[in-house]
């Protein structure tokens, strides 16, 4: 197949997002999200949060010595925004796929991080802003139950 043919591909898969549901992104996206995790996972923060010795304050504060990553501290022990400063997904830089609904796949992809991370503890993620939406950073919150 040519370059032709994928790029009206991704043109029609990133109009089709932008007509389907948050959840109905959430099933489409949690196995890519997955695949996604295992290299941050490997690449990135496993070895932070081990050397860390699980703390999460202490995580969220040295993440953002890492590339393209901010880490803040809301409510320490309890509530965290991780921040990216580009997107870096490949259906983004490589593919032109500009929908917002893409960031359901990274939001999916930091539940499978936390959820590996501290298998132990229940949270929500939020998407608090966006790079696809014309923010200039994109904003992950994570709130862990008490």
């Amino acid at each position: 197949m040519d370059e032709k043919f994928f790029n009206k591909w991704f043109n029609s898969l990133n109009d089709g997002l932008d007509k389907m549901s948050v959840e109905e992104c959430s099933r489409l996206f949690s196995g890519c999200a997955e695949t996604c995790s295992r290299d941050a996972l490997k690449y990135l923060y496993r070895d932070l949060f081990d050397e860390c010795d699980g703390n999460l304050d202490m995580f969220f504060t040295k993440v953002g010595e890492k590339k393209n990553v901010e880490g803040r501290i809301v409510e320490p022990g309890r509530v965290y925004e991780l921040i990216f400063t580009s997107c870096d997904c490949p259906l983004h830089t490589d593919a032109n796929v500009n929908s917002i609904r893409l960031c359901e796949c990274s939001r999916q992809s930091m539940i499978c991080v936390f959820k590996n991370l501290v298998p132990e503890k229940d949270f929500e993620i939020e998407c608090i802003s966006s790079i696809l939406s014309g923010n200039e950073k994109c904003c992950h919150r994570i709130t862990f139950e008490d």
